[in-house]
């Protein structure tokens, strides 16, 4: 009897331990089939024509038939396929090679990419490891940083996608330094002059100059690619006509263990940059542009997007904000284009003299287009005068 309680709680032991495998698999996302190992770098440069190996253990390669490696953006469109030359029973270990060239031999844009493994087992069953599905979006902002003249520095836990911008606390935001970009662990020096969007003020020389300086990291495994000046990946997106995929609000994750979520990691990537924004200008009567405005006189601001910003945008509500001299004077709440604003320097208390528009373009997932023009107020002789040349 002894014996037999115990053959009996063996076997049920062994089955409660398969079930807590099965559910601990399920859980992070692990194929026992397969897996993708650590790489000894993560990014390369295919415009050096340097190739990218990622390295494929398989523990039971007598049940693997067939192994092959997608190559997907990070909006998940599918740009390469990379099959194993051939699957051996008695070899576990594979590196299978990247180019950084998509199917039709073209050099992928700078930005980072993610493999998902597909294995094809035995009986014909395929099974799909995406690290999407498990990692990717933790939030990074608890990290090291420095601001030096010229240069911002930081050190990344993870591989992670970057934002840092520069503007005036409690102010305009006046530059974007770096638009969700992809880096690789470690340390970074951004390197930068200084100076506003438009290259008309040094920000740094501001003594309320803030800096916002943060991060999501990026699914394990991700391939950083860099090295392309002739294509950027907007316009590659463009160029193949490759739709906008959006990630429904039910599939989205707060939080993945014990960690935030940012939701920009679901957004399309181009609607997480800063939208392109026009400003110009205007007098009242002629419609013609201008630098110089009378004091008491009436000027239009005309504000244009970019068409494909504006249909990302349009998708949600955005606002536009106007700031003289750094300083908030008006904006629009709900914001659509083409957006003209009529005002009048000496009704706002702007003294004659040089000055500085800025033009903020609020979405409400967090983009911020940026535009900062230079114009002189002058007094109402001078404008006679100028009017009598």
């Amino acid at each position: 009897m002894s014996s037999a309680f115990s053959r009996h709680s063996v076997v049920t032991l062994l089955i409660v331990i398969s079930l807590l495998l099965a559910e601990s698999a399920a859980a992070s996302g692990h194929n026992f089939l397969a897996s993708i190992g650590d790489y000894t770098s993560g990014s390369f440069s295919p415009e050096r024509n340097e190739t990218f190996g990622i390295p494929v253990f398989i523990p039971s390669s007598e049940q693997v038939k067939a192994l092959q490696i997608e190559i997907r953006t990070g909006d998940d469109d599918l740009v390469r396929t990379l099959k194993a030359a051939r699957v051996s029973s008695t070899v576990s270990e594979y590196l299978i090679e990247w180019n950084g060239r998509d199917s039709n031999g073209s050099i992928v844009p700078d930005e980072a990419y993610h493999p998902v493994l597909v294995v094809t087992d035995t009986d014909d069953e395929t099974h799909r490891l995406d690290s999407r599905t498990q990692s990717g979006g933790e939030e990074v902002y608890d990290f090291e940083k420095h601001i030096k003249p010229g240069t911002i520095e930081y050190i990344l836990p993870a591989a992670s996608r970057v934002l840092v911008r520069a503007g005036i606390k409690n102010g305009p935001l006046l530059r974007t330094v770096v638009d969700w970009e992809p880096r690789t662990k470690g340390f970074h020096a951004e390197r930068w002059d200084g100076m506003d969007a438009d290259n008309l003020v040094h920000i740094e020389q501001n003594p309320d100059v803030g800096y916002l300086i943060v991060g999501y990291q990026l699914p394990d495994k991700s391939i950083i690619t860099y090295g392309n000046d002739r294509e950027t990946y907007r316009q590659y997106r463009e160029r193949h006509g490759l739709p906008l995929r959006e990630i429904a609000f039910e599939k989205r994750l707060p939080e993945r263990n014990g960690r935030v979520i940012r939701q920009e990691f679901y957004n399309p990537l181009l609607q997480q940059k800063s939208p392109g924004i026009e400003v110009v200008l205007l007098d009242e009567e002629s419609r013609q542009p201008v630098d110089r405005i009378v004091g008491f006189g009436e000027v239009l601001t005309e504000l244009r997007l970019n068409a494909l910003d504006e249909i990302y945008l349009d998708q949600e509500r955005y606002e536009i904000s106007f700031f003289i001299d750094n300083r908030f004077i008006a904006e629009e709440e709900q914001g659509f284009v083409p957006f003209v604003w009529r005002w009048s320097p000496g009704r706002l208390g702007i003294e004659p003299g040089e000055h500085l528009l800025t033009v903020n373009v609020s979405g409400y997932r967090g983009q911020v287009g940026v535009r900062n023009l230079a114009f002189r107020v002058i007094e109402e002789d001078q404008g006679a005068t100028a009017e009598g040349k």
